[in-house]
């Protein structure tokens, strides 16, 4: 190395104090969420859109900020629980009403606010529809129905069989395979809010419980009642029963007039 590139070379002293003079990077900070208060007169206004309803059904769901007062925050849950607003009956995209979400949130807050909880919300309403979601108990239910009904269409299968029917074994496979997968398909549908799949789940669900029910009606004749007990029609009865569609949401008011652009 020469000695000029020796001399140009700044001494470490030098370097270390250049580099603590650098800015320090600031990471960045996220930007508050809206207050409830804010996501609820936005669906109030005159130019209210679903992103709106969907926002508030959002903010419900999120925990209370630290410096919010949670007397507050109960009583305007308690005022989205009432039967007279109107603002608990709009839906989002997903099919969830705001009163249900505020219902929710006003659990979530724990003692003593759950407590104020309106009687009548205290237990779901059925409107000949279910209620939103899979429960652990829909699951378990389907889990069994699909072992079960696989166990009887082994025995079909044999049966078939034993009578010399050509492809026995690929159609009960068949019939198998198709139930295991709209059964998956169903909760898939009920898990992600997409009645679409619930429907198309549905019908097969419906179909194989009728197509159990000939199988163990006509056969119960020559087993005195026994197939009424083996047949697993009253397993996927049950299950095309649990695994039914929610209902329809509810079409929200249209906006009257535009938002007025800033």
């Amino acid at each position: 190395m020469s000695q000029e590139a020796l001399r140009s070379a700044p001494p470490p002293s030098t370097v270390e104090e250049e580099l603590d003079l650098l800015p320090t990077p600031v990471a960045a900070v996220p930007a508050p969420f809206p207050p409830l208060t804010f996501l609820l007169e936005e669906v109030r206004s005159p130019g209210m859109v679903r992103a709106d309803i969907d926002a508030l059904i959002v903010g419900l769901g999120r925990p209370p900020a630290p410096d919010e007062p949670l007397r507050e925050r109960a009583d305007l849950l308690l005022g989205l629980l009432d039967r007279n607003n109107p603002v608990g009956d709009h839906a989002g995209s997903g099919g969830m009403k705001v009163r249900h979400a505020a219902k929710e949130a006003l659990i979530a807050l724990g003692y003593p606010y759950a407590m104020e909880l309106p009687p009548d919300l205290l237990e779901p309403q059925r409107t000949g529809g279910r209620e939103p979601g899979l429960s652990s108990g829909d699951f378990t239910l389907a889990v069994v129905s699909l072992l079960y009904q696989s166990g009887g269409l082994v025995g079909v299968g044999a049966l078939l069989d034993y009578f010399r029917m050509p492809a026995a074994t690929e159609v009960t496979v068949g019939i198998g395979v198709v139930l295991w997968l709209f059964t998956l398909l169903s909760m898939v549908g009920h898990h992600s809010r997409s009645r679409d799949l619930q429907v198309i789940g549905s019908a097969v669900l419906w179909s194989a419980a009728v197509v159990w029910s000939l199988i163990a009606l006509p056969s119960a004749l020559l087993t005195n009642g026994i197939s009424l007990l083996l047949v697993p029609w009253h397993l996927a009865l049950w299950t095309a029963y649990s695994l039914r569609p929610e209902p329809e949401p509810e079409e929200s008011p249209a906006p009257r007039s535009p938002r007025p652009t800033p």
